[in-house]
């Protein structure tokens, strides 16, 4: 699978951002971007991932319907997880991380834009 790494270049752009990949719905790295993060990222991206493949299991096991959005707040960061969609023609997760000041909402925005470019880029 290839994607063109400058697919992450906005999202990198945005106020307080740390890193960033495309994963498999299984937590394979497609792509990422880690400049600004001192860890291993695939690491990361697949533990948040099964953290988020469980919710998809919960929410629609109580009939809340597929989790597309997982947010989590940290004392100094906040981890985003978007969901490509489990009809889509590939399953695929958008993963970012985001100092706690930084601009959230627009990197919810820019990661749900990015994600189906990555699959239209796999189809």
């Amino acid at each position: 699978m290839i994607i063109d790494e400058s697919l992450l270049e906005d999202l990198s752009r945005i106020n307080g951002y740390r890193a960033s990949a495309i994963t498999t719905n299984t937590g394979e790295v497609i792509i990422s971007d880690t400049q600004k993060l001192k860890t291993d990222l695939t690491e990361v991206t697949a533990t948040f991932n099964d953290i988020f493949k469980n919710a998809h299991v919960v929410s629609k096991s109580i009939g809340l319907g597929q989790a597309e959005l997982m947010e989590i707040h940290t004392d100094g960061a906040v981890a985003l997880m978007v969901c490509s969609g489990e009809d889509a023609r590939i399953h695929l997760h958008g993963f970012a991380i985001f100092t706690k000041d930084g601009n959230i909402t627009l990197a919810k925005l820019m990661l749900n834009k990015i994600l189906p470019k990555a699959v239209n880029a796999l189809s």
